[in-house]
């Protein structure tokens, strides 16, 4: 079953943070490095942050049906950097052998 978002996902002016979904990658594949907070990231977190307040859950889905019906991924260079900067746990590969949901170090729920 796929997630329906119920807001509209912001993207910052020139940059994006969802591609279509396509196939899934592993872990290992996803190779950005850290970097610094750019309005692109800062986006992605706000994103990160209304899909936890929607599913009330820490791990997400990185596939998922826009407000407008298009089917979408999280960006993998925005998963990855948020990684590095520890906004998510580790990303890891489920059981399929590809990133399926990124977990936030934090508890949405509080």
């Amino acid at each position: 079953m796929t997630l329906i978002l119920n807001f509209e996902w912001e993207e910052a002016p020139g940059a994006k943070t969802l591609s279509k979904a396509g196939n899934l990658r592993p872990a290992n594949e996803f190779a950005d490095a850290p970097a610094k907070q750019t309005a692109r990231q800062s986006a992605f977190y706000r994103n990160l942050i209304r899909l936890a307040e929607q599913t009330g859950e820490k791990s997400l889905p990185i596939t998922f049906q826009t407000s407008d019906g298009q089917l979408r991924r999280m960006d993998y260079g925005c998963i990855k950097i948020a990684e590095h900067a520890g906004f998510i746990e580790a990303i890891e590969n489920a059981s399929s052998g590809v990133v399926e949901f990124v977990t936030l170090k934090w508890n949405p729920s509080l």
